[in-house]
Formats: structure tokens, sequence, C-alpha cells
């Protein structure tokens, strides 16, 4: 009896820490959203690489200050580790160069339809890169969220075959990275702490955002209009974020799972309507609202099928 006891009390503890942070990651995705808004739209600050490169350096210096203060050293990584830590930061930078690119030829309404079908793509990786197996009812609910999602953003659709193909470069790097932290955050053989994991990733990440600025944002150093100092205070805030966001983000991947945290991603999205519907009382369109009530059944289904894993399927 007290056995069971306990193992209820640490089931218990187990779930109220993944919601903790589940919660944490929702809220700290809204508030880098308008930072970012802000900093984009008010200044204007045309510099997503020279913005994102600032979050890396930001995450670098937290995490490393983070990790003294818990009087920890990082650990120097195996060949293979440093091997998939390089590849991690490799496939984050084209998956935010290939999202911010194919704004210059979609809408936004366009990017984010297709952006919805990351947690299949997430599936579909992992099935061929890991070996992983689901229950049908996984795919099926899925496939809901899915069309839920499209249905929601869906809205002025115009295609255009290159902006096509880099919003499905950053959909699906975006699913793989998913894959590789979680890897990296449970494998045996190279399992990493997630403060420790940010911290080898962005310096690595800043790096390669850093010269991407040069070749592509130079003219930042001419623009009389990006040397506020109410810009630059934004971006700081901005960052200290981001350290929070991402650091979250390893989190909720290493409570759950790669294909949950993008389910998490798309319910963020629905959350965002209905707050703005509840704050502003903005109009939704009953098209708008099937979504979202298609996402929601989508991620009840979702949470029903990995109630109870099958044998052969683990945590991606």
């Amino acid at each position: 009896m007290e056995k069971e006891s306990k193992i209820a009390a640490s089931t218990q503890s187990a779930t109220s820490y993944s919601v903790g942070v589940v919660a944490a990651w929702f809220v700290l995705n809204m508030t880098i959203a308008n930072l970012n808004k802000w900093i984009f739209h008010r200044y204007p600050f045309n510099y997503p690489a020279t913005l994102t490169g600032c979050h890396m350096i930001a995450c670098y210096g937290l995490s490393a200050a983070t990790m003294r203060a818990r009087g920890l050293e990082p650990r120097r990584l195996t060949p293979q580790a440093r091997r998939s830590v390089l590849r991690l930061s490799l496939v984050f930078v084209v998956s935010v160069a290939a999202g911010n690119a194919a704004l210059s030829y979609i809408h936004v309404s366009f990017a984010q339809a297709i952006g919805a079908t990351a947690p299949l793509w997430t599936v579909l990786l992992s099935v061929v890169l890991t070996r992983r197996s689901y229950p049908p009812l996984v795919y099926v609910s899925l496939g809901l969220i899915c069309l839920g999602m499209l249905l929601t953003v869906r809205g002025e659709v115009n295609f255009h075959p290159i902006g096509f193909a880099l919003v499905l470069t950053a959909t699906l790097t975006r699913a793989l990275k998913s894959i590789l932290q979680g890897m990296l955050l449970s494998s045996p053989d190279e399992r990493l702490d997630p403060i420790e994991l940010l911290y080898h990733m962005s310096s690595r990440s800043a790096c390669a955002l850093g010269a991407w600025a040069l070749v592509m944002e130079r003219a930042l150093l001419y623009d009389a209009g990006a040397r506020s100092s109410g810009l630059w205070l934004c971006i700081v805030g901005s960052s200290l974020v981001a350290f929070a966001l991402n650091l979250a983000q390893f989190l909720v991947t290493k409570a759950t799972s790669a294909v949950t945290l993008q389910v998490l991603g798309n319910i963020k999205v629905v959350l965002l309507i209905l707050v703005s519907v509840a704050i502003f009382g903005n109009e939704v369109s009953v098209q708008a609202g099937a979504g979202c009530a298609l996402c929601i059944m989508g991620v009840v289904l979702y949470e029903r099928a990995t109630r109870k894993k099958s044998p052969r399927e683990g945590k991606v």
C-alpha cells in the first residue's frame, strides 16, 4: 500500500512538473511573439538574423552563468555528441533562414497553414530516423490537428513555388530539430542536461547567424534608425525571454516528446485566437471556429493515443 502511494505521488509530481513547464512555454511564446512584433513594426528593425543572433548570444552567456551558479562546468563533448549538436545548430539556423525568406514570397497566413503540418512531419521523420512506431490513432489525431489548423489560419493563399519550397523547408527542419534535440536529451550515450545543451547549441548557432548577418544584413551598420536606445532595450528584453523560452522548449521536449512539442505549437495558435477573442472581442469566422474545434478534438485523441503507448513506441 505504501509502495503504491509513493508511485502515485511520484506520478502526480511528474504530471505537475510537465504541466508547469508547458504553461511556462506557452507564456514565454506569447511574450516573445509580442516583443518581436514590437521590434519589427515599431522601429522598424528589418534584421531577423541579427535579432536571432542576439538571442543566441544571450542564451550562451546566460546558460554559462547558470551552470556556474549551480557549481557545474560544461562537459567536454564526445566527437559523436559534438556532431549531433552541430547538426542541431545548423538545422535551427536553416529553419530560421528559410522561414524568414519565405515571407518575401508568400503571406503569413499561407506560411502558418503549411507550418501547421509540423506534427505529422515530426512523426514521419521519427519513424524514418529512429524506427519508432505509433498506433493508428496517433496518425488520425495528427491529421485532425493539421486539418483544424489549416482551416483556422486559412486566409488569402498566394501560392509561389519558391515561397512554398522555403516554408516547407522551414517546417521540415523545425520538425527535425525537435527530433534531434529529443535524442540529445534522452539518448543514453549523448544525454545532455537542457541547460548544457542550450549552452553548446547556442554558441554554434550564434556563429552561423553572425556569418549570415554579415553577408545579408550589412545595411544594419549604416542604418541610423537602428541606433535607438529604446530599440536595443527591447532587443535585450527579447533576448532574455529567448533564453527562458529555449530552455523551456528543451524542458518540454524532455518531459513529453518531440511530437507533443509540435502539437503544443499548434495549440498555442488556437489559444492566441481564443485570448484575442476574449480580450479584444475580435471576430472569428465559422471556418476558423470549426478549425479550432477540430484541433482541440485532435489533441484529445492524441492524448488518448499516447496515454497507452505500444511497447515499441518511445519518446522522440
